[in-house]
């Protein structure tokens, strides 16, 4: 009999009612670029995040389909790469779309904005669980060419684990990495936010390497109870506020679903523990 893990998601109500009212934004906009007569621009950025509040809000809703729930996660993944090709291509390039039967060609802006490393991490996990792995080396080149922005050194950290952990760069020394990271989040006379960001650090970091380790280590046992526990712990960190209970983005672990996505792909396991944090359809299939 499998564990379950149950998600803080309540008041469908509402959620149905912020769901339609997203959809329907993310409809009006694609139209307006379908009534501009060039074809030369598409909210690409604005779709995106429309997308990725689309898939988290209505995998809990019964009006909304698992298929529909599966082609608005394909779609923010698509829509991700293309907003970032539309940014750092160089100008005079164009990128070519095709939305409803309709051919678009974009102008790339040829800027080379800078991207939070978490909002970065997320690109990655849709691009691991969608499959489209060709879209990696975009999203790599971006971190070498320094465009990833961090917020401190717990999320350089939390960077550099979750790739090495997930084979896309290598740390020379896992264990000085781990070593330093946590003996900076266990650090004496931290302030209120550093004790925060610390907590991240402990919920998230640490329960996503391990899950990811026993993956490694080809042990289906504490592969199961590595996540059971990192989704447990995922509940707590999107818990401890009434802000944080509400934000679309705690509504599906993307992280655990990569991990869980891994773990299948490479070695066929399959969980004993269900979760809405972590829809087995959206990495199964």
């Amino acid at each position: 009999m499998k564990k379950i893990v149950k998600t803080h998601i309540k008041n469908l109500e509402g959620k149905q009612r912020v769901y339609d009212a997203t959809l329907e934004s993310f409809i009006k906009t694609n139209q307006f670029s379908l009534s501009i007569a060039e074809k030369n621009c598409f909210g690409f950025e604005t779709g995106y995040r429309d997308l990725c509040k689309l898939f988290a809000i209505g995998h809990y809703l019964p009006s909304v389909a698992d298929s529909e729930v599966v082609e608005h996660f394909l779609s923010a993944q698509q829509y991700a790469i293309l907003w970032l090709r539309q940014m750092n291509q160089p100008k005079g390039d164009f990128i070519p779309f095709q939305y409803q039967g309709v051919d678009f060609a974009i102008p790339a802006q040829g800027r080379n904005d800078k991207i939070r490393s978490f909002a970065w991490l997320d690109m990655i996990y849709l691009t691991i669980v969608t499959g489209r792995n060709e879209d990696l080396n975009l999203l790599m080149g971006l971190l070498h060419k320094e465009q990833i922005e961090f917020s401190g050194l717990n999320a350089r950290y939390h960077l550099e684990i979750v790739l090495h952990m997930l084979g896309l760069q290598a740390s020379s020394d896992i264990t000085g990495l781990m070593d330093g990271f946590v003996a900076h989040i266990q650090r004496e006379n931290q302030t209120q936010q550093e004790r925060r960001v610390s907590s991240h650090g402990i919920r998230v970091t640490l329960g996503f390497f391990d899950v990811m380790q026993a993956i490694h280590q080809q042990d289906q046992m504490a592969y199961n109870l590595s996540m059971h526990r990192a989704l447990d712990m995922h509940k707590e960190w999107w818990t401890r506020g009434k802000d944080f209970k509400t934000d679309p983005d705690g509504y599906i672990s993307l992280h655990l679903l990569t991990a869980a996505k891994y773990a299948y792909e490479k070695y066929g396991y399959t969980l004993d523990v269900e979760s809405d944090y972590i829809p087995s359809y959206l990495y199964m299939n």
